[in-house]
């Protein structure tokens, strides 16, 4: 075994140590798990919350765990060689079935999208859907309500991020935003006629709606326009009537939510002291699940103030870090 395996090896023991000590072995589906979670989560129609966490040699891996916490499974495994460049993982996005995960990974020269099996990850090989050859990379991908094709960030024209969308297996890639603005996380709605975004074109980060198929130098509307915060990473509902996101309008990072056919109603989801970025609703539209300071929680997708009594225990933590 060569040192630098035996290092990623001794690592990988001590976390696992470190999480007998404080959570004990042999834990029921509902133990919460020990994961630094990095950016947003995916929830699937299976029952399953897929997200990135970092490995003992620092980088990103697709894990997965079940809706109630527990039932860790790792989905970008290590090749075991001493080249990290070309594996693991970030971004998860499962398509509509439950079935198969889009994510970002650099297994060649670049950033790109690759298709995994949402059961036994990249075991099974993965699919690569755009180019990974080129200047830039493309990243933050999601789904598009038929399961055909995959939306994402791309700073391969001109360096800035602009949105663009291809099949599933790699063909019409085509451009839905191009403009000089940083444009970011885009979603496609239920119905899957419009696209939310979070762009800085107006000096700092809003929550935009266009048109899926119109020109990709119209911005379409701004739904938070004359917010003076950062409002960022919009989720659709399931039933397409509401917008949610992160947003430091409480002086730290919540989740808000906005209605969809005009940006009216802005109402808090959360009201944590910590940090809440990146919702995701469930496929049933019952609850949100979001990264509150490298932790994954489920809340209620219904306003902060609507949680009832007792709040504490409305809001459910699934991961802790470590």
């Amino acid at each position: 075994m060569s040192s630098r395996l035996e290092v990623r090896v001794l690592v990988f023991a001590a976390v696992i140590c470190g999480v007998a000590m404080l959570a004990g072995c042999g834990g029921d589906e509902a133990s919460l798990v020990y994961q630094n979670v990095s950016e947003r989560v995916a929830w699937s129609s299976q029952g399953h919350i897929a997200f990135a966490s970092f490995g003992g040699n620092g980088r990103l891996y697709i894990n997965r765990i079940n809706e109630t916490g527990g039932g860790l499974m790792l989905l970008t495994p290590s090749d075991n060689d001493l080249d990290f460049a070309d594996e693991g993982g970030r971004q998860p996005a499962y398509n509509p079935a439950g079935t198969a995960l889009a994510i970002v990974s650099r297994r060649g020269p670049s950033e790109a999208i690759f298709i995994i099996d949402a059961e036994t990850g990249d075991r099974s090989g993965l699919t690569r859907v755009t180019d990974d050859t080129g200047p830039g990379a493309d990243n933050e991908p999601s789904y598009a309500p038929d399961g055909a094709k995959i939306i994402f960030t791309s700073t391969r024209r001109a360096g800035d991020a602009d949105i663009c969308i291809i099949n599933t297996d790699g063909t019409d890639r085509q451009d839905v935003l191009a403009t000089d603005a940083e444009e970011h996380w885009a979603a496609i709605s239920p119905d899957g006629t419009e696209v939310a975004y979070h762009s800085d074109a107006n000096g700092n980060t809003d929550i935009w709606v266009k048109d899926l198929g119109a020109d990709p130098a119209d911005p379409g509307t701004c739904l938070t326009a004359g917010s003076p915060y950062r409002d960022e990473a919009p989720a659709w509902s399931p039933d397409g009537d509401t917008i949610c996101f992160h947003s430091d309008r409480n002086g730290d990072f919540d989740i808000w939510a906005i209605d969809a056919a005009d940006g009216a109603n802005p109402r808090a989801f959360t009201a944590d002291q910590r940090a809440d970025g990146y919702p995701v609703f469930d496929t049933a539209g019952d609850r949100i699940a979001l990264t509150r300071d490298r932790e994954i929680w489920t809340v209620p997708a219904r306003p902060w103030a609507d949680w009832g009594a007792d709040a504490d225990t409305e809001a459910q933590q699934l991961t802790r870090r470590y």
